[in-house]
């Protein structure tokens, strides 16, 4: 995992791999007001739906996330199996009356 550092906020990759099909990544971020989670999905030319991208994603506000910050967020995130992360934040969150926004976008790629 490596961490980038974007004005003063932080993202780490939780995980990246690349395959003759597609880029995935997962990815925890913060801003100035909120703590993203996000899964994406980049497939590569010639394969299904070629250009479009996908990215599912948790977000919470900062003023909304309790005892939690990002370093626990962090650690139990990368606790979980790739496969449980999403659902496994998501009960975190709803166990702990968090209230969180999530969707899964899809869009088309310029290539």
């Amino acid at each position: 995992m490596h961490q980038l550092k974007l004005f003063d906020y932080r993202k780490d990759y939780l995980f990246e791999k690349n395959n003759e099909i597609a880029h995935y990544y997962d990815i925890l971020s913060e801003n100035e007001n909120s703590i993203s989670y996000s899964e994406h999905i980049d497939p590569k030319e010639k394969f299904s739906i070629c250009g479009m991208d996908y990215e599912e994603y948790v977000d919470i506000k900062k003023s909304d996330q309790k005892q939690l910050n990002y370093d626990k967020i962090y650690n139990f995130l990368i606790n979980l199996d790739k496969d449980k992360r999403l659902e496994g934040y998501k009960n975190l969150l709803r166990s702990m009356n968090i209230k969180y926004e999530s969707d899964l976008f899809t869009w088309n790629s310029d290539y």
